[in-house]
């Protein structure tokens, strides 16, 4: 199945590697939504990103349980210009989320921090996590974005698998 199989993606230049699930969608232009601004982190204040690179972002489209629309669960990535470490554990962060405890990924200690929106048809959930990493800001968004004005199509995967496979992904993350 093309949810539980990962394949490993490296970008070599931000020193990092993830394990993407095989199947998903991959971009490197990290393109606003909806409720959700362009950049290289997740803004929740409405300000703009600052200077950085647009890693990558992985994409499954999914069922939601209730059976209407669908979700999108995703992981992107991101990385500052020299520079963004200054306020990189909270910029962007506090218009309206809640910090929640640390987490370990990789060895690595990561803010962690819960942001929501909704509006008519669309509803956003992140999971922000931001590091310092060789003087740079690492912004990671562990994101589900569903869509319920639409159809949902025949053969998606349920919610459950999607969001479990990019979980898995997220645990995979290495900087070096």
């Amino acid at each position: 199945m093309i949810l539980l199989a990962l394949a490993a993606f490296t970008a070599a230049p931000q020193h990092l590697t993830i394990d993407r699930p095989v199947g998903a969608t991959i971009s490197r232009t990290l393109t606003g939504r909806s409720l959700m601004a362009s950049g290289w982190r997740l803004m929740w204040d409405g300000k703009n990103a600052g200077p950085g690179d647009d890693v990558v972002r992985f994409t499954i489209r999914t069922r939601p349980a209730d059976g209407v629309g669908v979700v999108d669960e995703m992981v992107q990535v991101g990385v500052g210009r020299a520079g963004s470490e200054r306020d990189c554990l909270t910029r962007g962060l506090r218009g309206g989320g809640r910090a929640l405890p640390d987490r370990i990924i990789g060895g690595r200690r990561w803010t962690v921090w819960s942001n929501s929106d909704a509006g008519m048809s669309q509803q956003v959930q992140a999971i922000d996590l931001r590091t310092v990493h060789r003087g740079r800001c690492y912004a990671i968004a562990r994101i589900a974005y569903a869509v319920k004005a639409m159809a949902t199509p025949r053969g998606l995967p349920p919610q459950s698998r999607g969001a479990a496979a990019m979980d898995r992904a997220l645990a995979s993350l290495r900087l070096r």
